[in-house]
């Protein structure tokens, strides 16, 4: 591990760039009615001033165990996990190093969707939820990069994008295994029953080792459980 840092790091001061055009991008177009347009802009002026995404991250050791070809051992300086990936090991079978990454988009984004709810302004929470995707995307790629740039320095590659809840055969209750390995609490995120508080969080996991291929982390959209009902795919193609 001494190619890698070996302590978390935390990203406090991520900036995102959301624009009214991006958020109406994640509408359809019969959808995209003044009155909408309208409060699409005021939300988006709103909540500008309270997001605050932020990350923490760190590179573990990789190693499939002989007991169970599922099972998978991820080691740090101060941390031992072990997380079961399922379907989602045969990107990993590379890999000899990842990188864990916890990421959300605040507590304070949070209580504005929950403020508009209770209020009954649903729009205005559906658009909310829309910006929030949109940020979490940009942080992910945040996060992608520096896979991409430790794997570069050392002339890997890297593995697709991987999160628990979201691979078939991963299941969302692993999560608490691979968060066990970071300190949440620096990025004021909380889980409980597998659940990441706030909700807009996400965890995940991306390989490095010699033998991959390509140098870009990709996705895996075709074993994702949202394959067929995804606004994901969309925003994949704004940023």
């Amino acid at each position: 591990m001494s190619r890698f840092n070996p302590h978390p790091q935390v990203l406090s001061h991520l900036n995102v760039a959301i624009t009214l055009n991006d958020v109406l991008k994640l509408i359809e177009p019969s959808g995209r009615h003044p009155q909408l347009i309208e409060i699409a802009e005021k939300t988006l002026g709103k909540v500008k001033t309270i997001w605050k995404p932020a990350a923490v991250y760190g590179w573990f050791e990789f190693q499939q165990t002989n007991s169970d070809p599922l099972l998978c051992s991820l080691k740090g300086t101060d941390s031992h996990s072990n997380i079961s990936p399922g379907y989602a090991i045969k990107f990993l079978r590379h890999a000899s190093h990842s990188l864990i990454s916890v990421y959300t988009a605040g507590h304070e984004f949070e209580l504005q969707s929950i403020k508009a709810s209770s209020k009954g302004d649903f729009m205005e929470a559906y658009l909310i939820d829309l910006i929030g995707l949109l940020i979490l995307k940009q942080t992910e790629q945040v996060i992608k990069k520096i896979a991409e740039k430790q794997a570069q320095k050392l002339g890997w590659g890297v593995s697709p994008f991987l999160s628990p809840g979201s691979v078939k055969g991963w299941d969302i209750e692993d999560q608490t295994n691979l968060c066990s390995l970071l300190p949440l609490e620096q990025i004021n995120v909380k889980i409980r029953n597998a659940v990441l508080s706030p909700f807009k969080t996400v965890s995940c996991l991306i390989g490095l080792g010699v033998a991959y291929k390509t140098i870009i982390v990709g996705s895996t959209c075709e074993v994702c459980t949202k394959n067929h009902d995804c606004r994901m795919k969309l925003i994949q193609t704004i940023n």
